[in-house]
């Protein structure tokens, strides 16, 4: 059966399609370089959907070779002749929108597999966001029986409960990551609706001065010098609660594809595997100054509490699934670039093969020539207390 790999946010390059000769706009190039060659303000978004500026016309283009070449190549490689699709999106945007763009692909990739003489089911591996589009995408086109002709499902770092990078970016401005150095990159954030919807929203994963959870999801618990900006999206993040959320919803936002729920995934465990990063210092409590005169609920990135069960960027309290195997590797490098390695791809082609999720080591001078037994990931039993047992 076909795989389909989603890539996660800035996985997509853009190509600007108003110009004749269509240049590629967000590449790995303009990555590293940054605003020497780039206006960022050239990909600021009006009411969330549309470019902002005259004279372009942002389309998503082709997947990040450096970040993702590895993987899909292996993918290839094994799953011959069947073929291995590779679905780009427009990050920047809702992701409703990009789930249903998936569903019509889903659709077509189906018909076109039977058409071949293969079968029509297919398989997925996301890395990231993409993520939080597949489960959007699975709800959206058989709400009923979401797994119906999907096979088994690699979720790599997938922030289903947001990411406290997502807030810096929103306020400070991302340094050295999603949004570049420049403080015009805060300001294109927040005209991203898909930023707001990786809001954190695990347990503690925001407190007060007395360790009391605030809600993220909430407009008027964000710092107040943020969130009277005319930039701030105020709706944006209800209907991000709304995506996030379902039914559970406090903030009155609005969403025509919530994602599917944990319970829903749970329910279908055999074919889950979510697999991450660990070993990297990744912050999981932003302290809010609710009692702050001068500037009220401020966000104090400063002394945001962090450990190692995560890869920089997502924690796993983000991704962790009750119920569903989840596997991490200690030292697989930082979020964006876990796609590139070895462990990550050879457990993904295993439990795409049907295979139970291998716990694997790298060998070193400290190891003996006979291996021990094999052991394999487990599902997780819901306790953050046991996240070391799914670490190797």
């Amino acid at each position: 059966m076909a795989i389909v790999f989603l890539p996660g946010i800035k996985g997509s390059e853009l190509v600007d399609t108003y110009p004749m000769d269509w240049p590629h706009r967000w590449s790995l190039e303009d990555m590293a370089i940054g605003d020497v060659l780039e206006d960022p303000l050239d990909f600021s978004l009006a009411e969330g959907r549309y470019d902002a500026q005259d004279g372009h016309w942002m389309r998503p283009s082709r997947l990040l070779h450096y970040a993702y070449g590895a993987i899909v190549s292996k993918l290839r490689a094994w799953k011959q002749p069947e073929p291995v699709y590779t679905f780009s999106y427009d990050w920047r945007k809702p992701l409703e929108m990009s789930a249903a763009a998936l569903v019509r692909a889903m659709d077509e990739l189906t018909g076109r597999e039977r058409a071949a003489g293969r079968s029509g089911e297919l398989q997925f591996v996301t890395h990231s966001l993409g993520g939080l589009l597949l489960r959007s995408a699975l709800a959206l086109r058989n709400a009923r029986d979401p797994f119906a002709g999907v096979g088994r499902i690699v979720f790599i770092a997938p922030p289903f409960r947001g990411a406290i990078g997502a807030p810096y970016a929103l306020v400070v401005g991302e340094k050295d990551g999603w949004f570049g150095t420049d403080e015009d990159y805060r300001r294109i954030a927040r005209t991203f609706p898909s930023v707001y919807q990786m809001t954190p929203s695990w347990t503690h994963a925001a407190v007060d001065e007395d360790g009391r959870d605030v809600d993220l999801f909430d407009p008027g618990r964000w710092q107040a010098n943020v969130r009277d900006k005319s930039e701030f999206q105020s709706r944006f993040l209800r209907d991000a609660e709304a995506f996030i959320r379902g039914r559970r919803a406090r903030q009155k936002g609005h969403s025509n594809a919530p994602m599917l729920s944990d319970a829903a995934l749970a329910r279908a465990a055999d074919k889950v595997l979510v697999l991450c990063g660990a070993g990297q210092p990744t912050h999981h409590t932003l302290p809010v100054q609710t009692n702050n005169p001068r500037n009220p609920n401020w966000f104090d990135f400063a002394h945001a509490a962090a450990d190692m069960h995560g890869d920089g960027r997502v924690h796993l309290l983000s991704a962790a699934l009750k119920g569903v195997t989840l596997a991490a590797f200690d030292d697989a490098g930082e979020h964006a670039l876990l796609c590139r390695d070895e462990r990550v791809t050879n457990l993904t082609s295993l439990w795409l093969e049907g295979r139970k999720a291998l716990k694997m080591t790298r060998r070193g001078p400290q190891h003996s020539v006979d291996r021990p037994g094999r052991s394999h990931f487990e599902p997780w039993d819901g306790k953050p207390s046991s996240f070391a047992a799914h670490i190797v």
